[in-house]
């Protein structure tokens, strides 16, 4: 699997590279179109689903047009069949210039026509259609037409090709999640968080069962998987793919695909209370000190945060709380974490897996291997890190004092 934005590059050069080779392939044998090769497909599918991040070494906007795509949808199933279908359309614009750099037919396409009308407009928004085709070489002459005015160089339009056909993928394996999950209806915004966080449909599907009703929940901040404050607080590049999907966009299906002009080949048969810094903390062995910290979490309503804490309900925002009068015999059952033995004293916790429940640094090469298989969570705020190191340490604490935690 690749892994950092240097291998995720190198990996989709690789993908372009087969991608073109497909596609003389087939023109060589008297087809021509967008990719139809059902192994190339199948080895792409199985690589992006564990690994979303490199949708977005294969096209670069990848993540954002799928979120904008969605946006304001109450159903997303439709509106990814429609996606879908657009990119098909995007990506057979690339290929037949690819193909047919002569063919003046290619040269225009009409705004007006079935195609852009039916197929593009409702699924992606214009100024998204407009950037697309400019990959490819076409500009806005008037508000009825696009025209190449530079047609750029094969590479480049095998590059924008794959990488729609990347998109089309993407939509495939969230089409699954949703189908997968019926009859519960997903937002959104949630199915895409969830696939960035969960990665292949397996552990997406069992992230969002996970969340239960809270899925009707509002967007709250969790204290344990806060949004950064600051441009430094992110994190890096994969922060900022996370924010790319959490983009909300809207289609809706496709349709009266018309079979000639630019879209087809002529030729083709295809409320909280502040927590105070706390240095190297001693914990608290009471109980007390442990639900505290379990209801800072619980008072948040993102329905992820229910996750974090295995937990399927989160704490529903107004909802009266009588959890630090509770005793140890009333609290509700609770994950109990460890500190991983490269946490030494002094050093803070940057990656959680909650499928070992444990905390790693950042250097662990066992925290390294958990964030490729397991489930978790990176810690990317100071804060953050220290309220998951005190929770922790009271685990520990009190597994050895009492056993554990019930």
């Amino acid at each position: 699997m690749c892994a950092g934005s240097a291998l995720r590059q190198e990996c989709g050069q690789q993908y372009r590279e087969e991608y073109r080779r497909c596609l003389e392939r087939e023109f060589r044998r008297g087809r021509a179109g967008a990719c139809s090769d059902p192994s190339f497909g199948e080895r792409l599918r199985q690589r992006l689903g564990p690994e979303p991040a490199l949708l977005g070494a294969l096209q670069e906007d990848g993540p954002a047009l799928l979120a904008r795509g969605l946006r304001g949808r109450p159903d997303p199933g439709p509106a990814l069949r429609g996606l879908a279908g657009a990119f098909r359309l995007l990506e057979l614009a690339a290929v037949n210039l690819y193909l047919f750099p002569w063919r003046r037919e290619f040269g225009t396409v009409q705004t007006f026509s079935g195609a852009y009308v039916h197929s593009l407009r409702p699924a992606l928004p214009e100024a998204d259609l407009v950037r697309s085709f400019g990959r490819l070489g076409y500009e806005q002459r008037d508000p009825h037409r696009l025209a190449i005015t530079r047609l750029p160089p094969g590479p480049e339009l095998v590059a924008a090709a794959c990488g729609f056909f990347a998109c089309r993928l993407e939509c495939e394996i969230l089409v699954e999640v949703v189908h997968r999950l019926r009859p519960r209806q997903l937002r959104p915004e949630e199915l895409l968080e969830a696939r960035q966080l969960a990665g292949d449909v397996e552990a997406c599907v069992e992230m969002l069962q996970q969340q239960g009703a809270a899925s009707d929940c509002g967007d709250g901040a969790d204290l344990y998987q806060e949004m950064p404050a600051s441009p430094e607080d992110t994190g890096g590049e994969d922060a900022a793919t996370l924010a790319l999907w959490r983009d909300r966009g809207s289609p809706r299906g496709a349709r009266d695909v018309p079979r000639r002009g630019w879209d087809c080949c002529g030729d083709s048969g295809c409320g909280q209370e502040p927590v105070p810094s706390m240095g190297n903390p001693k914990p608290d062995t009471s109980s007390s000190s442990r639900l505290f910290l379990e209801q800072e979490l619980g008072r948040a309503s993102s329905p992820l945060s229910a996750l974090a804490m295995g937990s399927g309900s989160p704490q529903v925002p107004g909802e009266a709380q009588d959890l630090p009068s509770a005793t140890p015999q009333e609290a509700p059952e609770l994950p109990c974490y460890q500190l991983h033995s490269c946490l030494r004293r002094g050093v803070l916790p940057s990656y959680c897996c909650t499928t070992c429940q444990q905390l790693h640094a950042g250097a662990c090469a066992a925290g390294q291997a958990c964030r490729s298989r397991h489930h978790g969570q990176e810690l990317r705020s100071e804060r953050q890190q220290r309220l998951w190191l005190q929770r922790t340490e009271v685990d520990m604490l009190l597994a050895d004092s009492s056993g554990p935690w019930s």
